[in-house]
């Protein structure tokens, strides 16, 4: 059976492939030729393939947003991925997979496809040909990483001239700026299948980063972990204060663009003189990404950025907005105004004090109300939390959105089950339901809501097109008919269960409106038993 396989690559790869394809008998089937990377995880759900060719294009970014589509849409085809490092040369990675055959299978298909034109070399640790040339890049990285992390954990001058003698670090003795991507909360959820297509795409996104330092006055490039890429710059040999600003403000507005995935958060310490001072700064990193949730849409994050738009909590406006909100909620959910208010008290409210605790304060006090009103058919809209949502980072526009999007989802049920608008009569119509069996009143139901009895009878006879007495009394019949359907139990039994205190009245009323005394519907209606 042929492995279906999405390729996206330049023409020139693409039609030697593709042809390869064509004229040879191959277990894989190159069902599509995607434009783009959104494109290839599109169509990779779509047709549910086994496999995705991607080459490696710039700005390294994109991949990163590829990575997370992918996870997103929970599907795990094999991945291969390879870059054109000369005009007949390339790198490639591919997925760790259990079964050796196939992945041999597929590398096979791949490098014979290009054979022609380029001489593929297979990036992965392990392989037997290439295992000393990679193994041994990867471990003269590995010791320069671990010298910047220890720069970062905080050293001494002496200490500091080491190490940039030890592995020729290309850092200034003094005068910093420390930049950090931080690209995921946490590791990719499949890092133990692509740890090499991501080490692949790593190093590229490394010089992106290093090609922007060197047009200034350089600096080096490294990950702390896997998801954390961090940027220490040299400062710039200039005397004058403005100029020097302008080089910062033109080098972060390109590290921006580099780094401008759909998961990143960037952030920018201060001015640090001393290479000791450097630990602080990667503290104040620690401090900073706290904010992540507030601030999604800030291009850099900075102590300067936080103190700018934060704002003391005004909790007498909290407050009255939280009592305006639930009070729609109980009374008319339907109103247009609500999703209004909920967007005003977490984005132009909640969201400037950047205080999580006053945020699930009111998140939860919302929930709490619209539980109490409208109890499983709210909790059955509440969203089931994704095991792939949370890789990622989120936002209170996101959270905001979400709790906007279940409410109405909420009145669309509740529209759904009534075929009605007006809130106050869908409740009159739950008290009914849930109390048809008491001795309830007009009085009752709108003392319960709240509002006068002949507001309610107006609204009630407006929307349903009968008085609310008469919907109780027609109610109670109906619960009868399916009472008299379905048990053998006498007929004041029944009375009782549907609110008549009196077996006489009962009978009357339910001839009046099914044209049957009741002896004669549960004769009618009730299943012949055979002996």
């Amino acid at each position: 059976m042929f492995s279906k396989v999405i390729l996206y690559a330049d023409d020139k790869i693409t039609n030697m492939i593709c042809n390869f394809y064509r004229t040879t008998n191959s277990d894989f089937s190159i069902f599509y030729v995607a434009d783009s990377y959104e494109n290839s995880v599109k169509k990779a759900v779509e047709l549910n393939a086994q496999a995705i060719i991607l080459e490696l294009k710039h700005p390294v970014y994109k991949v990163h947003n590829f990575f997370y589509d992918l996870a997103v849409s929970n599907i795990y085809p094999i991945l291969i991925i390879f870059n054109v490092v000369s005009e007949n040369q390339i790198v490639y990675s591919i997925t760790s997979y259990k079964d050796n055959s196939y992945i041999d299978k597929i590398k096979s298909f791949f490098t014979e496809a290009l054979i022609e034109n380029y001489t593929c070399h297979f990036n992965y640790i392990g392989e037997e040909i290439d295992y000393n040339l990679v193994m041994n890049f990867r471990i003269s990285k590995l010791e320069k990483t671990e010298y910047l992390k220890d720069i970062l954990r905080g050293v001494i001058k002496r200490e500091f001239l080491y190490y940039k003698r030890k592995v020729n670090l290309n850092l200034n003795d003094h005068g910093y700026y420390v930049y950090i991507c931080n690209l995921m909360e946490i590791e990719y959820s499949d890092h133990y299948l692509n740890k090499n297509i991501y080490y692949l795409n790593g190093e590229e996104f490394i010089k992106e980063c290093e090609e922007v330092l060197n047009e200034y006055s350089g600096g080096e490039v490294f990950y702390i972990n896997p998801n954390i890429l961090c940027i220490i710059i040299n400062d710039f040999s200039c005397t004058s204060i403005a100029v020097k600003q302008n080089k910062l403000f033109e080098l972060t507005r390109k590290l921006n663009n580099v780094t401008n995935s759909k998961t990143a958060f960037r952030y920018m310490s201060s001015y640090i003189k001393d290479i000791e001072n450097i630990r602080d700064a990667y503290e104040g990193f620690h401090c900073l990404k706290t904010y992540n949730f507030f601030c999604a849409e800030a291009k850099l994050l900075t102590q300067e950025y936080i103190n700018s738009i934060k704002k003391e909590i005004d909790y007498t406006l909290i407050d009255e907005t939280l009592k305006e909100i639930k009070e729609l909620i109980n009374y008319d959910i339907f109103n247009s105004k609500l999703n209004k208010f909920i967007q005003e008290l977490f984005l132009n409210v909640v969201k400037f004090t950047l205080d999580y605790n006053l945020y699930y304060y009111c998140h939860a006090s919302l929930s709490s109300t619209l539980v109490d009103k409208y109890g499983s058919l709210y909790k059955k809209i509440l969203p089931e939390s994704s095991p792939y949502r949370k890789v990622f980072s989120t936002s209170i526009e996101d959270k905001c959105c979400e709790f906007i999007h279940s409410v109405d989802q909420l009145k669309a049920e509740l529209s759904n089950k009534y075929m009605i608008k007006n809130s106050m009569v869908i409740q009159a119509l739950d008290f009914i339901h849930i109390h048809y069996m008491e001795d309830i009143t007009v009085n009752l139901i709108s003392s319960s809501l709240n509002i006068s009895n002949s507001y309610l009878s107006q609204i009630f006879k407006n929307e349903i097109g009968i008085s609310i007495i008469k919907y109780i009394i027609t109610y109670r019949i109906e619960k009868a008919k399916e009472f008299f359907s379905s048990s053998d139990e006498l007929i004041y039994s029944i009375a009782e269960k549907v609110g008549f205190s009196d077996e006489k009245h009962f009978s009357k009323t339910f001839k009046k409106i099914t044209g049957l005394t009741p002896m004669q519907y549960k004769k009618q209606n009730t299943k012949v038993k055979y002996v």
